[in-house]
């Protein structure tokens, strides 16, 4: 009688490979990644149009990095109506803290401190506004956010700084990106080494 194969093995060898890209790709991980390419446009745009790209810190990226944070986080809250309207709730008054928080700045001075800053430094400012907002974010949701919000930092800082090397921003970017992949590597590898450990 023949015997039965024994497809265990097999399976098993390609389960960390299929967890290492549902990692990597999963909700969480794609919203990161996008948050990340924001920053990136954002500080390329003000690089090319400091004046412009006011629009794009005072009113895109708050309201996209809230749905975001949102839909990050939507797949872990418990699905009932009172803890996913908890989430939106709490998500729509951090960043319209955030937003209040620009205009207020502006406001409150009235037309003094934008005489006094050019438009770089203007753009400067809500940049680090959104860096708060989402390092905050990260504080209590996702510490992936704190990495975004050090890219931001570091786009800002770059801006001041170093004005003509916007190819830095793309390194720091790739930089964040890759740390990223390597850890999500290295934890599945040794997750896997950990259970099996246990199991024997």
């Amino acid at each position: 009688m023949p015997e039965e194969l024994n497809l265990t093995p097999a399976a098993d060898a390609t389960a960390p490979r299929s967890s290492l890209l549902r990692r990597l790709f999963s909700l969480h991980s794609i919203g990161f990644y996008l948050m990340i390419l924001l920053a990136l446009i954002g500080a390329a745009y003000t690089f090319t149009n400091a004046e412009g790209s006011r629009w794009y810190w005072q009113r895109l990226i708050p309201v996209t990095f809230g749905l975001i944070c949102i839909m990050i986080q939507w797949p872990d809250v418990e699905p009932a109506l009172k803890a996913r309207a908890l989430l939106v709730g709490r998500q729509i008054l951090h960043w319209t803290g955030v937003l209040l928080t620009m205009h207020l700045a502006f406001l409150a001075s009235g037309s003094s401190l934008t005489d006094a800053l050019d438009d770089r430094q203007v753009s400067f400012l809500l940049m680090l506004t959104v860096t708060l907002g989402t390092f905050l974010a990260g504080v209590y949701l996702d510490w992936r956010l704190c990495l975004v919000a050090f890219v931001l930092a570091a786009s800002a800082i770059s801006m001041v700084i170093l004005q003509n090397l916007a190819p830095m921003l793309v390194l720091v970017g790739i930089s964040v990106a890759a740390i990223y992949f390597v850890w999500i590597w290295w934890y599945g590898r040794w997750q896997a080494r950990r259970t099996g450990q246990t199991e024997a």
